[in-house]
């Protein structure tokens, strides 16, 4: 069997070998599916353990064998160095610590207060029901009852949790919002829900409390340890947003053909890593886990194409660039990637590679050196 690529190249295959995920844990309610930042959550995760009737499929391998191409015949490629790229600068405010604060103890079993005698408040974790309308028509998936969410988590699609704010316990607001381009209902298209505010709750932020829950001597010492710890994670998206902008930059500014057997080299094998992991994580294989959990094969096909294209592009892209800059990887970067990654896993080195594709390894090391030096050939406007 074709070697196993321990090294992914995107954590996309993860998302969608399991369907449901979600950025916060905040659901303890009834629903048919939630309009949360990650998409709908179908507990598909429990349809599809009642597999235990059904005979284990073998592992399957790709069969499609990437051919020979000179890159040049393929991509012209177009501005690297000097990329302009504007950059949202993010900064943590209190909001945003006060938020973390109330996470950290719902997540760390605190028991919160009842809040009665005001509106609801960023940080506040609500009750609530809602019902998700699109051209005046209720759609499916976009309903719940007693979902509960602390305001601010991010937890659900920008624009809803802002619009919580001032909510009155037990009257009917509208939330309006437009979902994103990428979000699988709906994309790019404004719907409106109805939600009604059934409670609201609190955690307790004072020393005695934290100290019981999270064995922080004081709240002060919390505070700062928590803004330090916002201001990292800004500093990390805005890098990455950064790189991205500098990336789609140079797509945009280069004339690229895909050729047809690497699309498709791609496709094979986004399809071969997730039914393998759904053979390995449920026993079954891709289309009997659609079936049991409702998951849209069609829409599968759509991530199927989506990755092939955007690895066929970076393919070209890293050719291209390290080409005209001489990158190359050594030896000695490959054996400490290598003996890094081995003791991520728990293995040896020997271990590591009767398993890992080794080829992975040095398309993903030059791939990073490529993406440093576009990074630090470009201006921020």
């Amino acid at each position: 069997m074709k070697k196993i690529a321990l090294l992914l190249i995107v954590s996309l295959s993860i998302i969608f070998a399991v369907s449901g995920c979600s950025k916060d844990n905040d659901n303890k309610g009834d629903s048919d599916a939630t309009p949360t930042a990650a998409g709908t959550n179908d507990n598909n995760d429990d349809k599809a353990d009642n597999t235990d009737d059904i005979e284990t499929p073998e592992l399957i391998e790709n069969n499609v064998v990437k051919e020979e191409y000179d890159f040049n015949d393929y991509i012209k490629l177009g501005k690297y160095k000097g990329v302009e790229v504007k950059v949202e600068q993010l900064v943590v405010t209190e909001d945003d610590i006060n938020v973390q604060m109330q996470m950290d103890m719902r997540d760390n079993g605190a028991t919160p207060v009842e809040i009665a005698d005001r509106t609801v408040e960023l940080g506040d974790t609500v009750n609530m029901d809602f019902v998700g309308y699109h051209n005046g028509e209720p759609f499916e998936g976009g309903s719940a009852t007693g979902y509960e969410i602390i305001v601010g988590s991010g937890a659900f699609v920008p624009g809803f949790e802002e619009q919580l704010v001032g909510a009155e316990v037990n009257k009917e607001i509208e939330v309006n919002i437009v979902f994103p381009e990428d979000y699988g209902t709906f994309p790019g298209e404004p719907v409106v829900f109805k939600v009604v505010v059934n409670g609201i709750k609190l955690y307790d932020i004072t020393d005695d409390a934290i100290k019981n829950t999270l064995e922080v001597d004081s709240v002060e010492t919390y505070r700062e340890s928590i803004k330090q710890t916002l201001e990292e994670d800004n500093a990390a998206t805005m890098e990455a947003a950064k790189t991205n902008d500098i990336y789609k930059a140079i797509v945009e500014d280069s004339e690229i053909t895909l050729p047809e057997n690497l699309v498709e080299f791609y496709a094979s094998d986004f399809r071969v890593f997730n039914t393998n992991y759904i053979i390995m994580q449920y026993g079954v294989d891709l289309e009997t886990y659609f079936a049991l959990t409702g998951f849209p094969a069609e829409e599968f096909e759509d991530y199927v194409q989506e990755h092939a294209t955007d690895m066929a592009t970076r393919e070209l892209i890293v050719k291209a660039i390290s080409a005209a800059e001489n990158i190359q990887v050594t030896e000695e970067e490959v054996n400490a990637e290598v003996e890094f990654y081995a003791a991520m896993y728990g293995m040896t080195t020997e271990e590591y590679l009767e398993i890992a594709d080794i080829d992975v390894v040095k398309d993903n090391l030059l791939y990073n050196k490529v993406i440093d030096l576009i990074v630090a050939e470009a201006v921020e406007a």
